[in-house]
């Protein structure tokens, strides 16, 4: 009876704190579809997410080094997004964002978010993109590195961006193993950093100018 009416005599033991809650999603992201795996033809599905309400870009190299635009379609098309809102990037004509045309190998995917909108005069002609002034050598070099110089050249002075990368990959075996294996994996993918290396779960790096 003594031990019972000492415990009721304690005053009640606090609740932990609660942690605040804090955010770990990326400034932005892109991801794909069929976990960035694909056979030549397949239809590719991209989406991006961003925290904060922005000006994207979104520019996507193919195994051959050429450059194509995939957000917005139209170099004068609206390129704000709103924050916290995943976006599929659709094709012309609402399809998806592009059709896989490299036999083998892999493509590379970058989307950069901004303030302030980005120039894109000059990566511009007659109103179109410019394809022959996206798909520089660099970008046959270095398919990271030469797409970040294509967005330094549109974003505005004195204002910073953040990007993400994503790589798909090509291969006409997976395409065979995906319809005939039901046990197949989903296949691996990842991000690289710029010094090379491969990241899986997705890894977010970002880039910025002052």
């Amino acid at each position: 009876m003594l031990s019972v009416l000492l415990m009721l005599a304690l005053p009640p033991t606090a609740a932990p704190a609660a942690r605040p809650v804090t955010s770990q999603d990326p400034p932005v992201r892109v991801w794909f579809n069929s976990g960035g795996n694909y056979g030549y033809g397949d239809r590719a599905k991209v989406y991006a997410k961003s925290t904060q309400d922005g000006y994207l870009i979104v520019l996507r190299a193919d195994g051959a080094g050429r450059v194509r635009v995939l957000f917005p379609l139209e170099p004068q098309a609206d390129q704000r997004i709103t924050g916290g809102k995943k976006y599929e990037l659709k094709g012309r004509g609402g399809r998806e964002a592009f059709v896989v045309d490299d036999t083998s190998g892999h493509g590379t995917v970058l989307v950069a978010i901004s303030k302030s909108p980005f120039r894109v005069d000059q990566l511009a002609q007659n109103g179109r993109w410019d394809t022959r002034a996206l798909s520089t050598p660099r970008v046959q070099e270095d398919a990271e590195s030469g797409l970040l110089e294509l967005v330094e050249q549109m974003e505005t002075p004195g204002q910073r961006f953040d990007y993400d990368i994503a790589t798909y990959v090509v291969a006409a075996q997976y395409t065979r193993d995906r319809y005939t294996d039901p046990y197949a994996g989903p296949g691996w993918w990842g991000y690289r950093s710029r010094f090379g290396a491969w990241y899986g779960p997705p890894y977010y790096y970002g880039h910025w100018r002052h």
